[in-house]
């Protein structure tokens, strides 16, 4: 029996997250009253596309950010439902903290850094998010592990990588990259996860 168009949708949603993030920051990047700031994808964050004051920051935490936390947690949300009855509450907390990350994702479109002020309001809710996005990801992750639910052992080993990579990435890669490597992994598991609400392996 083919799938419904509703479950064609997480599907789309979790397959177009990635190229979409990347597409919008290489975009971005790219513009030329970006690049006249100084900007280097090599050197600088690409959280920074979007912080106050940037060209076109609106459009990036609209898009880079929000659209693509949104498309995750489209992507995301059929998982909880398609666990199995007897499963551990472990597994179904874990489930829900899957969909959080996605939130927490979105939110640092929505809490810009301000590089007026990098020990301002702003900046720290921007880090709030960003800290939120990584540790319900790997707490997440672990915890729908304890359960032999298809995708496990991948699931794990994206929950403990990403944040890994998240926070320690730094001390051995360029901090730029290391950013865009965890950002990236994450949405390539998210890309990867539409199949286990359908009983992927």
């Amino acid at each position: 029996m083919p799938p419904s168009p509703s479950s064609r949708w997480p599907v789309f949603a979790g397959r177009a997250a990635l190229p979409v993030f990347a597409a919008v920051a290489l975009v971005c990047g790219a513009l030329p009253a970006v690049r006249a700031t100084g900007f280097m994808q090599s050197s600088h964050p690409v959280s920074w596309l979007g912080a106050t004051g940037m060209p076109a920051s609106t459009w990036f935490n609209a898009l880079g950010f929000g659209l693509c936390g949104l498309l995750a947690a489209i992507a995301l949300w059929p998982l909880r439902a398609s666990l199995p009855a007897p499963a551990r509450w472990t597994a179904r907390i874990g489930t829900q903290a899957l969909w959080l990350s996605a939130l927490a994702f979105a939110a640092q479109g929505a809490w810009p850094l301000d590089p007026r002020a990098p020990d301002g309001l702003a900046t720290g809710l921007h880090g709030i998010a960003w800290t939120a996005w990584w540790l319900a990801f790997g707490v997440g992750g672990v915890l729908r592990a304890t359960m032999s639910v298809p995708g496990r052992g991948v699931t794990a080993g994206a929950a403990v990588l990403v944040p890994a990579v998240a926070v320690a990435g730094g001390l051995v890669l360029p901090a730029a990259l290391a950013e865009r490597l965890a950002f990236g992994l994450w949405l390539a598991w998210i890309g990867w996860g539409t199949r286990l609400s359908r009983g992927g392996a």
